[in-house]
């Protein structure tokens, strides 16, 4: 049985090129790296790298953001999922970083998730994407591919990312999120996985 860093490892080998996350197509400022994780949710890495450019180019900062009319954000945002929901819930995370953090991106996880549409997933990628404070960030990827490879098995996206916690020492949480996404996208899909080109094919349930 292979353990965990041995999985990854391969995994990462697999894929070569990872590139960037998409969410930080807007630089790793901690607002830019807010605005592309809130943009990137339900969304493809290609439409979440156009509009989060698109909208930060119009306001690059959270005053900024905050002034500009509704309509307006719900157009920029429109070819992203779920955008008049984001448009309304950027625009008032950034009056509350204006009125209540003076206008910075909190870097205290409790802080972060009380901002409007920011749950745990994105408070941990900014958290160690934009401040490298080593958080583990799951998504449905993360969670599929922990479960799937015989990492973990959990139940929920909470249980995943305490159990990739304890299995992974902390200066590798924040890289995992990455690993696992491309794997996903590329590889282990939801429905039809590449099985056949999978270089852990034999240690998971769609391919045992």
């Amino acid at each position: 049985m292979r353990t965990p860093a041995e999985t990854v490892r391969l995994m990462t080998e697999h894929l070569g090129d990872m590139g960037v996350p998409a969410p930080l197509s807007g630089g790793v400022s901690p607002f830019n790296v807010l605005v592309g994780t809130v943009v990137s949710l339900r969304t493809r890495d290609a439409v979440t790298l156009e509009v989060t450019k698109r909208l930060l180019q119009r306001a690059p900062t959270p005053c900024e953001l905050a002034g500009a009319p509704l309509c307006e954000l719900e157009e920029l945002l429109r070819p992203a999922g779920f955008f008049r929901v984001k448009a309304r819930q950027l625009k008032e995370t950034a009056r509350l970083l204006c009125e209540r953090h003076g206008g910075v991106v909190p870097r205290n996880r409790d802080e972060l998730t009380a901002l409007p549409g920011v749950g745990g997933k994105t408070a941990a990628f900014v958290m160690g994407m934009a401040f490298g404070i080593p958080a583990v960030c799951v998504d449905v990827h993360v969670h599929r591919i922990s479960n799937r490879t015989g990492l973990l098995a959990t139940r929920t996206p909470e249980q995943t990312e305490a159990g990739l916690m304890r299995i992974f020492p902390r200066e590798e949480w924040t890289g995992l999120n990455h690993v696992f996404v491309c794997f996903g996208q590329r590889v282990c899909l939801p429905v039809r996985p590449r099985c056949t080109a999978c270089p852990l094919k034999g240690e998971c349930e769609w391919n045992p």
